[in-house]
């Protein structure tokens, strides 16, 4: 039994997890550039500097919780 994959599937499965790498790089990027918000969009309570720093965020700690349990 004959096929077009023989012999090819480990260079398909190296291509694919380089598309994944690939597309999970651009994400993390999209999602961690860009200014974060001083204060809480949804309470409007002031975001801690350090939180800032580590991530562009828009909601405080409690607020990003609470809005992700949604």
């Amino acid at each position: 039994m004959s096929t077009a994959w023989a012999g090819g599937t480990d260079a398909i499965l190296e291509r694919m997890d380089k598309m994944t790498e690939l597309f999970v790089a651009e994400t993390r990027k999209a999602i961690y550039s860009g200014a974060s918000a001083t204060h809480c969009d949804d309470c409007g309570e002031a975001i801690p500097e350090a939180r800032r720093q580590a991530i562009a965020c828009k909601y405080c700690l409690p607020c990003q919780i609470e809005l992700e349990k949604r």
